[in-house]
């Protein structure tokens, strides 16, 4: 009796995975897997839904290890039904998040005046920077919908 979405799996030192999903109406939420097949919900939730930049929901979460047992996960907000933005939040053990308090990406450009979410983020081979690519939504139709087009921005090292 619940609507998941856009599930993304980190898999843990032990061995283990956790799955990461979006719950409408509650945030990120996690379940945990000996092997990769059947999943625990744990308790608890990873990122809820409710702040300024995330008052709709908050879902497409991308978890990166950037040191051992310590993690950033960046992950889509919609702050209205016509405004999505990409957010990033950090921890120490995948578990308890504290989110950032700006947007990492909001909508302005011409590419994504409306919208910005559901990214895929990844190191470049020099090995120093990521790339972030972005579902970006151009309102240019009626309600602020339009074009929906792959956008993308580089870290500076």
């Amino acid at each position: 009796n619940a609507n998941y979405m856009s599930a993304r799996i980190l898999f843990l030192q032990d061995g283990r995975c956790r799955l990461y999903c979006g719950q409408r109406g509650r945030g990120i939420i996690s379940a945990l897997s000996d092997d990769g097949l059947t999943f625990q919900e744990e308790e608890g939730t990873r990122v809820a839904a409710g702040g300024t930049y995330d008052t709709f929901t908050a879902f497409a979460c991308e978890i990166l290890e950037v040191v051992a047992d310590s993690y950033v996960m960046y992950y889509s907000g919609y702050s209205a039904s016509n405004r999505a933005q990409i957010l990033r939040a950090t921890s120490e053990d995948g578990l308890l998040w504290q989110k950032e308090d700006d947007p990492v990406i909001s909508p302005g450009d011409r590419l994504d005046r409306a919208k910005s979410s559901e990214m895929c983020i990844y190191r470049l081979p020099s090995g120093q920077n990521y790339r972030i690519v972005y579902e970006a939504c151009d309102g240019t139709a009626e309600n602020e919908r339009g074009v929906w087009r792959i956008a993308g921005a580089t870290s500076q090292a």
